[in-house]
């Protein structure tokens, strides 16, 4: 990820929007459904890109307009996946899926092994993945160039990413939007002429999803919402709303760590284990974390003291956050140069921390018994890079063309201070939308569509976690108000419960896919 810079801090701004990884939404007027072209767009086959691992995939691409409502100014390309039912005797339908973001790659999900899809998807449906306009794959969007000076990167974030990427790619970013990339998936189902598509939509993609069904009801079949969020607080609400779920999700993580330490031996208590993550983050980068500890327990007494019980528990833990903060400035009058960022292990906790299948392989990392590491070719590490950069610059410009829900001033302060003194990855992410400071200078040109399943033939399936960091369960009611969705509550932690290696929700999806209704309420967590 790229990282606040040390010599030039005027530009940490521009550097947190870079390194954000957010997987996450508002209403102008009522969703309208899109006559089919007359001709449906011809498809260029073509081998698919290194990512795709799956066999039997097949990938193509289309031209589509730049702007629907002005096809004269011009086309662009838009690529995607097509994997073939593996048992053609007994396919159902097609497929579509996005997995999130803005900026997630569609041709990973679907063409990969990041996701383990159940046999019964696997066998009985066709999945195709629309590779989200402005990725490579699908015409790019490119943002290499400076979009101003010092001061606007630090004040007008807004203004500087879209000038940058305007530079490069003049009269694109306006294109940008959940509406234009749901029409983008029109296109496609044309081309391969089919007539109705079910959907799968994760974090973000349940909104896309939703819009496609919106606008075109008379050819969406059965609808997958995974991790629903909620449209109407996009986009700042949406990511200040993470600020609390991945302060949650990490205690979490680090009960489930003291709960395996006959594993892990990293502490019998979550405020151990923290510690022992701490002391590992702070070899890294020279300094301690500053997210939020998790509560004590009596267990993490000091010797001699363990007689004072509860109420000293409390005391530690009304004291956590200036304890950290305290520990974190000692370092760093050692270590003026030392920044949080520059550990790999804080960098994969707040990765890898909303997905509690991944807590396993995380805890080894932390525990020194399996080494999460990253890519070592240089080469590698550069074009991982690059994947990621240009992942966020379109993600921020898709946020920033439909934000709509207002800022909140009151997160200025945290900005300031996690963005320019601690560089604390689990506040300056969220905090810099939150605070407005991500689209400064530049308004929406759109707002997120209004959505409606009222048409649709059958009511879709949302799934929300009650412990979810990136679309918090206490919003989910959103989606399924405008969607009239059938929601399954999964008990437990974790964004993203299809194909991540759930059974429980794995079944009830495949059961939905193929009988279009549920009585299911409720699913186990995975944890």
């Amino acid at each position: 990820m790229l990282r606040p810079s040390q010599n030039r801090p005027a530009r940490a701004t521009v550097s947190v929007l870079a390194a954000l990884g957010v997987a996450c939404s508002l209403a102008a007027g009522p969703a309208v459904a899109h006559e089919p072209q007359n001709a449906a767009p011809q498809i260029q086959w073509e081998d698919c890109p290194e990512q795709v691992t799956e066999d039997n995939a097949e990938c193509g691409r289309i031209e589509v307009p730049t702007y629907y409502d002005n096809p004269s100014a011009g086309t662009i390309s838009v690529g995607f996946l097509r994997v073939p039912a593996a048992n053609p005797q007994a396919k159902r339908g097609v497929l579509f899926g996005n997995p999130g973001g803005p900026g997630g790659d569609g041709y990973s999900y679907f063409g990969s092994e990041q996701f383990t899809w159940p046999e019964g998807i696997v066998n009985e449906w066709d999945r195709v993945a629309v590779q989200p306009r402005g990725l490579p794959g699908s015409t790019p969007v490119e943002c290499t160039q400076p979009g101003g000076n010092d001061f606007d990167a630090a004040t007008r974030a807004g203004a500087y990413i879209r000038n940058s990427c305007e530079k490069s790619t003049p009269g694109y970013t306006n294109s940008l939007t959940t509406e234009n990339t749901a029409r983008d998936w029109e296109m496609v189902r044309q081309a391969l002429g089919e007539d109705r598509i079910s959907i799968m939509g994760l974090s973000y993609g349940t909104l896309l999803g939703s819009t496609y069904a919106s606008f075109y009801p008379q050819h969406t079949d059965k609808v997958v919402l995974d991790s629903a969020m909620s449209p109407a607080r996009a986009w700042n609400g949406t990511l200040a709303d993470q600020q609390a779920g991945y302060e949650n999700a990490l205690h979490d993580f680090f009960d489930y760590v003291a709960a395996n330490d006959a594993t892990y031996h990293l502490g019998t208590t979550p405020l151990k284990a923290y510690e022992a993550w701490s002391r590992k983050v702070a070899r890294e980068a020279g300094v301690r974390p500053t997210v939020l500890p998790p509560d004590a327990k009596i267990g993490d007494l000091p010797p001699g003291l363990e007689f004072s019980s509860q109420p000293a528990a409390n005391i530690m833990t009304a004291t956590g956050e200036l304890r950290v903060q305290a520990e974190f400035r000692g370092d760093k009058i050692r270590n003026p140069q030392a920044s949080q960022t520059n550990s790999n292990t804080l960098m994969l906790t707040r990765l890898l921390v909303p997905s509690a299948g991944s807590w396993e392989a995380l805890a080894k990392h932390i525990a020194g018994i399996e080494d999460l590491g990253g890519p070592q070719d240089p080469e590698q590490a550069r074009k991982a890079l690059e994947a990621q950069t240009q992942a966020q610059a379109m993600q921020n410009l898709i946020l920033c063309n439909e934000n709509s829900f207002p800022a909140n001033p009151g997160l200025v302060p945290s900005y300031v201070w996690s963005t320019y003194v601690t560089q604390d990855p689990f506040t300056m992410f969220n905090s810099v939308y939150g605070a407005g400071i991500a689209c400064n200078g530049r308004g929406p040109v759109t707002s997120v569509p209004a959505l409606s399943g009222a048409e649709l033939e059958h009511r879709p399936l949302q799934i929300n976690a009650t412990g979810d960091p990136q679309t918090p369960y206490q919003f989910h009611a959103d989606m399924a108000r405008q969607m009239g969705s059938h929601v399954v509550t999964v008990h437990g932690p974790g964004h993203g419960h299809v194909a991540s290696g759930n059974a429980a929700v794995d079944e009830i999806v495949v059961d939905y896919l193929r009988t279009g209704t549920s009585d299911v309420n409720e699913a186990p967590g995975l944890i």
